[in-house]
């Protein structure tokens, strides 16, 4: 492996590793390092981390008021007893902290051990990928890039998180093919499956067949027509399937008798090439009519991303909720914003006609159509950190901003944000405080148009992450019965400003905010205040629900989802009773406490 991608795997799994860690864990310090260890080039900014008999030393290159930081590696490792030190990459580091985190959570050493399988498992991941992508680093921070580039340009996944690159059990092999990164692509399996053993749901009257085909219309590669005898028998329906996943359901179980008695039919591979998104189990083909979303057996971050039935039933419903008077009124309201709808949803069945969340699939539309002078960007890609530790793309695009409006680039970056605020943040804001619709906002489900440099158009995508609140409930005039009760996504107050907080705050808007101080663009107290400015613009009488807004103005702290006791205790977040249990507070940088003025006596002679 070359120095360099070593260096540069190392570099951006610890600024994802402890960036997670210091959000969740008290036991460090910001403070200097000593002056003969500056004197040898090591950082003066430098972050401690007391563990017994020694203490962790990581050089800072960048601190963040929003909390994404960027650090140094190799890190220090200095003895108390006799203090000498020795040099410690990222995956001592991983294990020092793995340990000192799985004594102060009580963690059991099996999932301590299976925790640091999956660190070792990204990090290789991690080094494959920037080798294979060494030669294009360049264009995937600085040029033009089409939607499907921007998104195989998501070189790190979650940018705080502790194994962002994980995908078990996949092969090396198969995460190159399947993942986004890999950028070749592959066609899409096929499966003819009896109509008794297939569950289908959709938000309108489009049958299943109409959506099938018209995915084979829109693939010159593909000439089946599902009206006529000799393609598809009676009785029977023809569906799409991931390839990957396809030969994990021929082993499954709960499908064997199926399979057995021709019940379902395997097909292999044909038609085009569809390429993976950075979600990995949603893919993407240029001009046809849906995104397909899949169930997929492999753990990516803290699950295995099995669809369950609930999950693709939100999406459903959000798509009947946006075809009302009330959600056509959102649509127009708000024109530079989409939402890439999820209609309608598959699923096989097992012998008691119980739906399998492994063989779930879900219709998403595909609203993004190429332009020559457009782009599509997934916000993720924008504000990753660069593996050489230069700018980020974002960067790059605030630059553009700046030659074509012949301004600084502190203006420009102001000028971005204005106009990411405005065509992505604001229409989802005010879904939550006008409409009572919660969308999971964060940066891989945020999509960006981009026309010179900036902003013009924002989209939302992944339905199964949303909501209502109170006001949406009563807004919709729905109720338990309306949502189906195993949804679970209508929200009391409380905790739907916790987690719309961390998803469209914490995880999106301050990841701008940090990537462009990180760059050296602007103070981001200077976007923090614009940040505030701006929320306090949208807090108006007209507001059904105020207390979002309310929180970001008033209160110290947030809550940001656990990511690293959720890895250390080797939870399943997709199938917990709680979901919330794993979050922890942190504090809210848009809250200005003021301060009581100090009360001066008078002396009265």
């Amino acid at each position: 492996m070359d120095t360099s991608i070593s260096d540069a795997a190392d570099y951006l799994s610890a600024n994802c590793f402890l960036n997670a860690y210091l959000r969740e864990f008290d036991d460090w310090r910001l403070g200097s390092s000593p002056q003969e260890w500056q004197a040898g080039g090591f950082p003066q900014q430098v972050l401690s981390i007391p563990m017994g008999h020694q203490t962790l030393w990581v050089g800072v290159e960048y601190w963040s008021q929003c909390g994404r930081h960027r650090f140094v590696m190799p890190a220090r490792c200095e003895f108390v007893d006799n203090g000498h030190c020795r040099r410690v990459k990222f995956l001592c580091l991983a294990k020092m902290l793995v340990e000192n985190a799985a004594m102060q959570t009580n963690g059991t050493i099996g999932a301590m051990a299976r925790f640091l399988e999956r660190i070792i498992e990204s990090h290789r991941n991690l080094e494959m990928l920037l080798a294979l992508r060494d030669t294009e680093v360049e264009k995937l921070f600085r040029h033009k890039l089409s939607f499907k580039d921007a998104e195989q340009a998501l070189l790190i996944g979650h940018s705080v998180h502790p194994a962002p690159k994980v995908r078990q059990p996949m092969t090396l092999t198969e995460a190159v093919q399947f993942g986004p990164e890999g950028g070749s692509g592959f066609a899409l399996a096929w499966m003819l499956v009896r109509d008794d053993r297939l569950h289908y749901h959709s938000a309108d009257r489009t049958s299943l067949r109409q959506r099938v085909q018209q995915l084979i219309d829109s693939d010159d590669q593909l000439n089946w027509d599902l009206d006529g005898p000799d393609d598809v028998p009676e009785g029977y329906t023809l569906i799409p399937t991931h390839p990957w996943q396809l030969t994990r359901l021929q082993a499954l179980p709960a499908l064997q008798q199926a399979l057995a008695d021709r019940s379902i039919i395997p097909l292999p591979p044909q038609g085009r090439r569809w390429h993976a998104t950075s979600s990995m189990r949603s893919i993407y083909a240029e001009n046809a009519p849906y995104m397909l979303k899949f169930s997929l057996s492999v753990r990516l971050t803290n699950s295995v991303r099995h669809l369950q039935p609930q999950e693709a039933e939100r999406g459903a419903l959000i798509s009947k909720v946006l075809a009302t008077e009330t959600g056509q009124q959102f649509n127009r309201r708000f024109t530079q914003f989409d939402i890439m709808q999820e209609p309608a949803y598959l699923c096989l069945l097992d012998e008691r006609g119980e739906p399998l969340p492994e063989t779930m699939m879900v219709f998403r539309e595909n609203l993004i159509r190429e332009q020559a002078d457009l782009q599509h960007n997934v916000l993720a890609t924008l504000t990753q950190d660069h593996p050489m530790q230069e700018v980020s793309r974002l960067s790059s695009l605030v630059q553009e901003v700046a030659f074509h409006q012949r301004i600084g680039l502190a203006e420009a970056a102001q000028h971005w944000f204005g106009a990411f605020l405005e065509v992505a943040i604001k229409p989802l804001l005010l879904a939550q405080a006008d409409y009572g619709l919660l969308f999971g906002a964060h940066q891989q489900n945020i999509v960006l148009g981009l026309r010179d440099g900036l902003p013009v158009h924002g989209y939302f995508r992944d339905c199964q992450g949303t909501g209502f609140s109170e006001v949406g409930m009563r807004l919709f005039k729905l109720d338990l019965a309306a949502l189906g009760e195993s949804t679970q996504n209508h929200f009391e107050s409380e905790t739907a400003n916790k987690l719309f907080a961390y998803y469209l705050m914490i995880n999106s808007t301050f990841s701008v905010i940090s990537a462009m101080g990180a760059d050296g663009l602007i103070e981001e107290e200077k976007l923090l205040a614009q940040l505030r400015n701006f929320f306090r613009e949208n807090l108006t009488r007209q507001r059904r629900d105020q207390s979002f807004i309310r929180t970001m103005l008033e209160s110290e702290a947030l809550w940001q989802k656990g990511n690293f006791i959720c890895s250390v205790a080797d939870l399943n977040e997709n199938t917990m009773a709680d979901p919330l249990s794993i979050y922890r507070t942190v504090q809210n940088p848009v809250c200005v406490v003021e301060e009581a003025p100090l009360l001066q006596a008078t002396l009265t002679c």
